[in-house]
């Protein structure tokens, strides 16, 4: 289906995250690769790009009879080498079936069981891409060895601040919560540099992350998903970002990001985003030398990259469940705290939309806290949250 709509849109039940009420009316094409879509499954494209309503009307998401491998197998043996349908949703698997599968091993401390369909390290082919991505990161992690070397409480500072302005500022509140979800709104100008700051965590170009992290809600946990811990600990965690030809087949068609490639200001940084990358790292070491580039560089991205991974990882693994969202998502405590309030995840994957993850009181998220700040200073506004019959809809009874 070659649908770009720019709105959240169901086709008769509505689907367990968010319904946006829209004209438009979509059909479900016939099924591929042998896995049939329940009557009445969700076809959703993505958080609205503009300012909609937020319906109260929430259910949990269609699930199938299947176990991830069973899924898997399937929807890879019917396409044929053909590019998959990424606009389609799949039913969600059923978790317990998994653990029955051959070779399925249990993540540690956790129920969940993961299977890995490709060779991580050897006896595989490596690309273009993932040989830079290979060598980027073994330089990345090398250079943040050389810390206890070069310390000093300034190098600690330069570390903690750019460790919240390129976490907090760049990846949590602008890459994931404004450009991913568009749960809030702001100026373009502040919109830009608030992009800029996710720029410096050297995790792609806006629009790249954007796109990919859509499809890792509409598919979250099923064949399509780029980082499902179905297929095991470390594919969800890192695995996948160097296995770019397998990744690439689950996030070929940027379309559903067209609001992000329309803006002349995310093609250039599409365009040249290694300059910025390069630019970032040169300019730490003109003003502070190696010290600099080593602790406002590489470890500060290193710390970065896995605070983050671990939201696709662990946060799928250990933790609890508050609302049926029929993946494998988690509220984590000290990754919420790591991550500026990203490891509510099971909240998040419920109200994808909504600006705040950390939906008790108790539950930390920094990142709401800057949200609430600008729309204090009247920066932010249109700021969505779900409403307490919207939660009550999708928790699990106690």
């Amino acid at each position: 289906m070659n649908c770009q709509m720019q709105r959240v849109t169901c086709v008769g039940r509505t689907c367990g995250h968010v319904v946006v009420r829209s004209r438009q009316r979509l059909v479900a094409p016939p099924s591929r690769g042998g896995i049939s879509l329940k009557r009445g499954l969700c076809l959703r494209t993505k958080v609205a790009f503009e300012a909609t309503e937020v319906a109260e009307d929430v259910q949990p998401p269609t699930m199938s009879e299947l176990s991830y491998n069973q899924q898997y197998e399937q929807l890879y043996a019917g396409h044929n080498g053909a590019e998959l349908n990424l606009k389609k949703p799949v039913p969600k698997p059923v978790m317990n079936l998994q653990a029955g599968e051959e070779g399925a091993k249990k993540v540690l401390f956790s129920d969940v069981y993961g299977l890995p369909k490709r060779n991580l390290f050897f006896n595989r082919e490596y690309n273009t891409n993932d040989l830079i991505y290979v060598g980027f990161m073994v330089a990345m992690h090398g250079l943040a060895c050389l810390a206890p070397m070069t310390f000093s409480w300034p190098m600690v500072w330069l570390f903690l601040g750019s460790y919240f302005v390129s976490g907090c500022l760049g990846i949590t509140l602008s890459y994931h919560r404004q450009l991913s979800h568009r749960s809030f709104q702001t100026p373009k100008w502040l919109e830009y540099v608030l992009a800029y700051c996710g720029v410096i965590a050297v995790q792609g170009d806006p629009a790249e992350w954007v796109s990919s992290h859509r499809y890792h809600h509409l598919h979250c946990d099923t064949p399509l998903d780029p980082h499902s811990p179905y297929e095991g600990f470390w594919w969800s965690h890192m695995g996948w970002l160097l296995d770019h030809q397998t990744t690439l087949e689950r996030v070929h068609d940027r379309s559903n990001a067209s609001d992000m490639y329309k803006d002349p200001f995310y093609r250039h940084l599409e365009k040249y985003y290694g300059l910025h990358v390069a630019g970032q790292l040169a300019l730490l070491y003109a003003l502070g030398g190696l010290p600099a580039l080593v602790w406002g560089g590489a470890l500060r991205i290193v710390w970065v990259y896995h605070i983050t991974w671990f939201v696709n990882s662990a946060a799928h693994v250990w933790g609890n469940q508050t609302y049926n969202t029929g993946d494998l998502s988690r509220n984590n405590w000290w990754v919420g705290i790591l991550a500026f309030g990203e490891g509510w995840h099971n909240n998040h994957h419920a109200f994808e939309w909504s600006a705040r993850h950390g939906l008790e009181w108790w539950q930390f998220d920094m990142t709401w806290l800057m949200i609430k700040l600008l729309e204090t200073c009247g920066l932010a506004t249109n700021v969505k949250l779900p409403s307490e019959k919207q939660k009550a809809r999708l928790a699990f009874e106690k």
